[in-house]
């Protein structure tokens, strides 16, 4: 044992070398220059890509009613398919979405279609949900073909933190490392009046066509 005068000689010694460890611990934190030039870089990449998918948990609120599950989203360029597997509205469904129409397929086997995927969605479950915004802002980007955003937060590393578009907030509060190093949410929520949506999003992928998987792919462990 170090007698009491030399332990504390030592101490801002033992001090300084335990920091210094703490330190070389902890990943480097990425700054961008011009967040808002590093956002714009990386929309224009990502939008490049030929479509993507991604596994997660959706959970809904609204009003006194709320409802969660698994949900698997495939998107490319202007064709989805959103399968979902839970409680929630009519339970199990199947969402495809193509530029002149949307069909909801329900786990009886009930089938209906609609011009706009969003007036589907409500007639069927009874949830507001922005299925084509939400394909913009489930990648970290704002939705170009919206109204212009009232307010646009962004990290330090030029992704967004907080968005008010359409009357709806989104927060991103975790992003990872997708394909091609890209940085993508794992955690984002939305809310308009009395409506609340939360995503938590375990897998990434970079795709070419609904159900055929190309490229890269992303996880991300389950908190």
């Amino acid at each position: 044992m170090l007698p009491r005068t030399m332990l504390y000689r030592s101490l801002p010694l033992l001090l300084g070398m335990a920091l210094l460890s703490a330190c070389a611990t902890q990943a480097p934190r990425t700054v961008a220059p011009d967040p808002e030039q590093a956002y714009a870089e990386r929309a224009e990449a990502l939008v490049a890509w030929p479509g993507w998918s991604l596994t997660g948990r959706l959970g809904v609120s609204q009003g006194d009613e709320g409802g969660s599950g698994r949900l698997d989203w495939t998107q490319a360029r202007d064709e989805a398919e959103l399968a979902f597997r839970g409680t929630l509205g009519q339970g199990a469904w199947r969402l495809r979405v193509a530029p002149e129409v949307a069909r909801l397929e329900l786990k009886d086997g009930t089938v209906r279609e609609a011009p706009r995927v969003e007036d589907l969605v409500f007639d069927q479950t009874g949830w507001t949900a922005p299925v084509t915004a939400l394909a913009w802002w489930v990648r970290g980007l704002a939705w170009p073909q919206g109204p212009e955003p009232k307010a646009r937060e962004f990290n330090d590393d030029g992704t967004l933190a907080r968005l008010v578009q359409d009357g709806w907030t989104v927060e991103w509060t975790r992003y990872v490392d997708g394909p091609e190093e890209r940085r993508l949410p794992s955690r984002l929520q939305l809310s308009r009046a009395d409506v609340s949506i939360r995503l938590a999003i375990s897998r990434w992928s970079r795709t070419g066509t609904p159900g055929k998987g190309q490229g890269g792919a992303g996880s991300v462990d389950e908190d």
